[in-house]
This record gives C-alpha cells, structure tokens and sequence, in this order.
C-alpha cells in the first residue's frame, strides 16, 4: 500500500464523467492508493461560487476539510474542486489552523507514486498513439511547485511513460471555455473549437484531460465546437483512461466506451503499434 486518502470526488464524477471517476479508482487501486470517499460531502462551490461570494466558498472548502481523518491527505480529480479546496487550505493555515494537504489526482499520482512506478505497471504499451496533452487553465497556477506554470511536462511525462508519443502542443494550457459555458455559450463553444483544432493540427490521435469541465466542453460540446471546421472529430480521455488501458485494466475500469466521441481511434491506433 503507497498511501490513504481521503477522496473528494466532486459533483462532476458521480454524474456527468462517470468514467474518470471509474478509470481513476482502478488505477489508484493498481498503484497500491487506498481512496476513503469523505463521508456526506456537500459540493466545493465550483467556478460560480467563488466569483459570487468567496467567503461562501471558503466556507464550504473548510467544511469538507473539516471531515477528513487527521494525518490523511485530501484528493480530488477535479481541477475546480481542487482550486477552491486549495484555497480552504491556505486560509486555515494563514490562521493558524491545522489543515490536511489538498492534492488533485494527477499531482497525487505523479508525485506519491512516480513515473518509475507507473512504467512498472505498464503491460500494454501505447505505442502507436499520439497524445496532446490538455491541462485548462487552472492546475498548473495553483500549486506552480508541482509543475511550471508557463510550460508545464508532467502530462508529457506520462503519456510517455505508457508508451504513446507527446505531440507538441501550444494550446495546453488556454482556458476551454467552461466557466462561461452557461451564459455565453457560443463564446465558450469557440474556445473549445480553437483548441480542437489545434489539436488535430498537432497530429494528435487523441486529446488526454484531466478535468471534468474540460472534458465536458471538449467532449460533449465538441460537434458544436468543431460545426463548419474542416476535418473529423477527435478523441477525448481522461489521463486515467489511458493509464488503465497502458496497465492492462478490465475493459470495464478503462470505461473508453463512456465517452461521447467515439474512442475507436485510440483502440485502432494501439492496436496498429504505430503502424
């Protein structure tokens, strides 16, 4: 066993991403993680909160930190769950409370198991599919100590350690369009159709997120985004996806068939070796 956490699986993994939430429990269960779900959470506020009232936001990052076993860690795959948990955390601690440390799964994954680790559990090598990584615009500016904040290689990193190739990718960290999704939806629709495009351009089969909000706009939007662009679509997986199909997981825990752009691409292009 490497480690337990306390897990905060955010609103987004019980309904809308049902299948990052289940790649993301098989992989941490195949890397020796044990995830404890937080006993009645109630929702981090997301995006809207926090522009709202962000006393109210900080209230509710407190109060599920308040649930979390002494000397556990708290985990979140969601990049708005994280920012606003992040944020409950330094407030505790700038008064001088005590406060678990608040990791997103990606860092968790990176930094308490290591790429080492993750080779070692690698049986199916993803050798023949191209990869652009997609960060959002959030998680590399919460904790710039993790990964750099202008250009951050811990994605590329670990598509490369299971056997795919990193494609050069300019837009991995411009904003998808998610937070304005609601009340300016054409707007948000092009900022995901800019990114799509840019990476099919890049040669990519495949674009691996590891946010539920960018998954949504790039995923679920995307015959919107990509109405009246030339080419077809493209393919978009939640970074556990491609870590459970690199391990060899059960069809079921990989989830592929969940997503809403079909990922035969993926599967072809795996199973092509780079043909």
């Amino acid at each position: 066993m490497v480690g337990s956490y306390s897990y905060f699986p955010g609103c987004s993994v019980h309904s809308m991403v049902l299948e990052y939430g289940r790649s993301g429990k098989a992989v941490c269960r195949s890397l020796g993680f044990e995830l404890s779900e937080i006993p009645d959470w109630v929702c981090c506020g997301a995006t809207p909160t926090a522009s709202y009232d962000y006393e109210i936001m900080l209230a509710l990052g407190k109060k599920n930190l308040a649930k979390v076993k002494a000397g556990e860690s708290v985990v979140t795959p969601c990049s708005a769950c994280y920012k606003n948990l992040k944020s409950a955390e330094e407030h505790l601690k700038e008064n001088e409370a005590a406060a678990p440390r608040v990791q997103h799964l990606f860092q968790m994954i990176c930094e308490d198991a290591g790429m080492d680790a993750i080779r070692g559990k690698v049986t199916r090598p993803l050798k023949g599919l191209k990869v652009a990584s997609y960060y959002g615009c959030l998680l590399t500016r919460i904790d710039p100590s993790f990964d750099s904040a202008e250009d951050p290689r811990k994605m590329d990193e670990l598509v490369t350690a299971l056997g795919a190739e990193a494609v050069p990718f300019a837009y991995k960290m411009k904003c998808c369009g998610g937070p304005v999704v609601l009340s300016k939806q054409s707007l948000a629709v092009s900022l995901a159709g800019t990114i799509l495009k840019a990476a099919k351009e890049s040669g990519a089969d495949a674009v691996v997120v590891l946010c539920p909000m960018c998954g949504m706009m790039l995923d679920l939007y995307q015959k919107k985004a990509l109405k009246g662009r030339k080419g077809g679509a493209i393919p978009i997986v939640y970074f556990t996806q491609l870590m459970a199909l690199a391990f060899g997981l059960k069809d079921e825990d990989v989830a592929l068939d969940m997503n809403f752009v079909s990922t035969k691409p993926v599967i072809e292009a795996v199973a092509g070796g780079g043909r």
